[in-house]
């Protein structure tokens, strides 16, 4: 799946999402402690992209990437989104 438009590279789309969370979010939780990536970042970015696996995910965000202790919570973050999303 492509994230977005095909011109809108996924280093960009992490940098505008990486806006939105800042560092006075004090309660963030961080997911991916090798990159600093924080949940919230990762739920738009699933939510924004259409993630679907945890291949997607450090694709995208390069959150899983490092030591891999966080792709259990990606799975989860995964299977939640999944869960919650409207049937069409």
């Amino acid at each position: 799946m492509v994230c977005l438009e095909k011109s809108l590279f996924p280093a960009a789309l992490m940098q505008i999402l990486a806006r939105t969370h800042t560092d006075a979010d004090c309660s963030e939780t961080i997911v991916c402690h090798c990159l600093q990536v924080s949940e919230s970042t990762l739920a738009d970015a699933i939510a924004v992209c259409g993630l679907a696996s945890v291949r997607e995910v450090c694709r995208e965000t390069g959150a899983g990437g490092g030591c891999t202790a966080c792709h259990a919570r990606l799975r989860e973050m995964l299977r939640h989104t999944r869960q919650t999303e409207p049937a069409y």
